[in-house]
This record gives structure tokens, C-alpha cells and sequence, in this order.
């Protein structure tokens, strides 16, 4: 038998195939099962990825002992129920970013993994990027001086191609749009960047889309540290994926081309960071050494469940993650009011998960 971890993908639609693609490129890691309620997609599945078996059911796969962890890539509104089943069943989660919809399901989210010990991971991909770890480098080692302002925009057309029949539509289900569904990886990037959001002040806009959710979030994030930030996100436009960082030293701009997100071992190929320093009238291109964020999450995943690897992604940086967008959002209906992340974080009763 193979020494590889052993995973099993629940939900089988796009991001899950995304997922499956950066697992076949893993010598550290294997899909042993897969679960969907559809026949179809789980043969379909199997074959794409060379699973040797599915399962009918959530619980004949949960029932499955060669199963150490499994991957959720379900829609978010089911992440409670499926995540919190499997944790009790004894396995390892992974879970596809947000979290959860509500703070609320990622409160009771983070009391099942504290209550069973069980490893858990959340897809926050964003910040494993060559520009990203690079960027954390040059701001921790004092290379940027203080920072004072960043600046990050997510968007791409998702907003443009919604029907009534894709869960993307509802705002119960993809709360702000883009915002739940983009700008939360920003959310979570820049609090890695510069440390924890405090407050957050946003408006929304529906432009463009006819479904329930806004295609245009702008918000302004203010940090503990007391530097400013703004997040955009937007589902109306071609795909974009940037982050500023302005320094008292140094400058850093950074640009990935969307077209290469999906096939993360690609994306930095396709991607820039350059810098700029006092008395620069040209920017000096940064190197950015190969990443492969999916697959390099996962392999994580794998290990920590053996006891190799300690998560980097947990409840924590979630919450905070999905804390920001929800301040945000409360600011919008609030018609542009400064919200202070504690306020919907104790609201959700989440406060135990962010220690």
C-alpha cells in the first residue's frame, strides 16, 4: 500500500476538479474516495482523477477507515453540517474557503474541532502566492520601513454569467457577492500581510448583475497597527488580482493574471511584483520564486494530519477572514457607518474561536 496521506474529495464540481488537478502533481498526498450525490459526477470523478472508489453517501465515506482527511468544496451555506459530520466521524477537514456563510455556523464550526481534536484547514490559498510570501519578507525584515497603506482588488466576471439556478445568486448563500466570494481572500491576505483589521467602513453596488447579490464592493480597512487598507471586489469585469504596499522605504506592487489562478503551479509565471524606492523613476522588477498554492496547502494538510506539519491556515485566521467581510457588509446596510470587527464577531457569539 502506498505511504501517501489518504484523502477524499467531497462535492465534486469545478474547484474540486481544481483541487484534484494539484493532487495528481503531489508525491505526498492521494484521492481514495470521492462523494457527490449524483451518480454521473462521481464516475465522471473517478475517472478524471483516478480514484479507485466512491461512495454513495456522506456516511459510507465517512464510514471508510483507509480515509484520513477529506476535502469539502461544497457550496458554502452546507459547510456546518458536512464539516461538523465529519469531524465527529474522525476525520481530518479541509475545507474550500469561506469557512462558513455565517459567523454564527463558523462559531459552532471552531467548538466541534476544539470539542474533537481533529486537524482542520481552511483554503486560503491567496496568501501562499510567491507575491504574497515574498511581500511578508520585505515588510517583516523592515525592507518596506513602516507600512501605512495597503491596497488589494479581487474581481473577475462570475457576476455577468449568474442565473437563478447557481447558488451564487442568493445572498443567503454568497453573502455581498464578490466580496464573500473574492475579497475574503484578500481579507485573509492582508491580515497576513499587516496584522489584524479593527474596523471596517464599505458600500456595495448592484451595476450590472440581475441576481440578488452586489457586483461592486469597495471597503477601507483600518488595522491594528493603525495603517489603512482598501479591498475591492467586483463580479462585473475581466479577472484581477492585485496588492499595493506603501512603505516609509520602499513600494510594492503586485499583479497576477486571473486567467492562471486555477493551475496554481503556473501562476507565478504570469505574475509581477516590482518595487520602488525614493528617487525611482523606473520600478525594479522582484523576483518571485515558484509556489504551488493549492497543492503546497494540501500537501500541508496531509502532513499535519500525521503529525509532520502544523496548519498555518486553522479557525483563527478564518473567522478573521470571514469577521472582515461581515463588518463590511454590516457597514453597507448601515449606509456607509464604521463597523468595528468585535462588533459582529461577539454578535455571531465567535469570540472563543480568535482566542
Amino acid at each position: 500500500m502506498s505511504d501517501k496521506i489518504r484523502l477524499a474529495s467531497i462535492g465534486l464540481g469545478r474547484w474540486a476538479k481544481v483541487l484534484g488537478r494539484s493532487v495528481l502533481r503531489s508525491d505526498a498526498i492521494e484521492l481514495v474516495s470521492c462523494f457527490s450525490r449524483a451518480e454521473d459526477k462521481r464516475a465522471a470523478f473517478q475517472d478524471e482523477f483516478g480514484v479507485p472508489r466512491s461512495a454513495a453517501s456522506l456516511e459510507e465515506l465517512l464510514a471508510d477507515d483507509a480515509v484520513e482527511g477529506v476535502i469539502v468544496t461544497t457550496p458554502n451555506d452546507t459547510h456546518r453540517d458536512i464539516i461538523t459530520a465529519c469531524l465527529e466521524a474522525g476525520k481530518a477537514v479541509y475545507t474550500e474557503k469561506p469557512i462558513s456563510t455565517t459567523l454564527e455556523d463558523a462559531a459552532a464550526i471552531a467548538q466541534v474541532v476544539a470539542a474533537t481534536g481533529q486537524t482542520f484547514a481552511v483554503g486560503h490559498s491567496a496568501r501562499r502566492l510567491s507575491g504574497s510570501r515574498v511581500m511578508k519578507t520585505w515588510i517583516d525584515s523592515g525592507r518596506t520601513g513602516g507600512v501605512s497603506m495597503l491596497e488589494a482588488n479581487f474581481s473577475n466576471e462570475r457576476g455577468l454569467e449568474l442565473t437563478p439556478d447557481t447558488w451564487r445568486w442568493y445572498e443567503d448563500k454568497a453573502p455581498g457577492g464578490p466580496f464573500s466570494q473574492l475579497g475574503v481572500h484578500h481579507a485573509d491576505n492582508l491580515q497576513y500581510l499587516a496584522g489584524p483589521v479593527t474596523a471596517v467602513t464599505a458600500r456595495t453596488r448592484k451595476v450590472f448583475t440581475k441576481a440578488e447579490v452586489p457586483d461592486a464592493v469597495m471597503a477601507i480597512l483600518e488595522f491594528a497597527s493603525g495603517a489603512l487598507g482598501y479591498l475591492g471586489a467586483g463580479w462585473a469585469s475581466p479577472g484581477i488580482y492585485t496588492v499595493n504596499v506603501q512603505g516609509t522605504k520602499a513600494n510594492l506592487r503586485y499583479d497576477l493574471d486571473f486567467t492562471h489562478w486555477d493551475e496554481s503551479h503556473e501562476a507565478d509565471a504570469y505574475s509581477s511584483l516590482v518595487s520602488q524606492e525614493f528617487g525611482q523613476i523606473e520600478r525594479t522588477p522582484v523576483e518571485l520564486p515558484p509556489t504551488d498554492m493549492f497543492r503546497e496547502q494540501l500537501e500541508e494538510f496531509g502532513r499535519a494530519i500525521r503529525g509532520e506539519a502544523t496548519i498555518e491556515v486553522g479557525v483563527e485566521e478564518a473567522v478573521r477572514a470571514l469577521a472582515v467581510v461581515h463588518a463590511g457588509l454590516l457597514s453597507a446596510r448601515r449606509d456607509g457607518a464604521l463597523v468595528e470587527v468585535a462588533e459582529v464577531i461577539e454578535a455571531a457569539g465567535a469570540g472563543a474561536a480568535i482566542g
